[in-house]
């Protein structure tokens, strides 16, 4: 369920992209259609969907969401191998379940951080978008 007065109320948007309250609420929507979803964490600027279930084919999914919220490619899951190289360096634990997720990824293709969304979609049926 998209929780569309929350959104309204909050004005989520990702202005930086050109991206309205009412372009997060059609797309929420139609994946809420496609998938069922449970919004929540609504901000001003992000919200975290949750799937009920996901598509066959989550790489499409993953660059849906890369289209439509860049961010979660190019702040996260698109950095995952600097965030693996730094915690190294500093002898911190890395978490299991990044490494899973990163298992076998070629980090020298561009496109590994949707290979790694579309991964985490599969596993954990989450994604938190946020536009800054």
């Amino acid at each position: 369920m998209v929780d569309i007065d929350t959104l309204r109320s909050r004005q989520t948007n990702g202005m930086n992209y050109d991206v309205s309250t009412e372009d997060i609420i059609s797309k929420l929507q139609t994946w809420d259609k496609a998938y069922g979803i449970q919004t929540e964490d609504i901000s001003d600027s992000a919200v975290t969907v949750r799937f009920k279930t996901v598509p066959e084919n989550t790489r499409a999914l993953a660059e849906e969401i890369k289209q439509f919220c860049p961010d979660v490619v190019s702040q996260n899951f698109g950095c995952l191998e600097e965030m693996i190289s730094m915690a190294e360096e500093m002898g911190e634990a890395i978490d299991p379940s990044v490494l899973e997720l990163c298992e076998g990824i070629d980090f020298d293709d561009e496109d590994y951080g949707v290979e790694i969304l579309a991964r985490s979609i599969t596993r954990d049926k989450v994604v938190a978008l946020w536009w800054d």
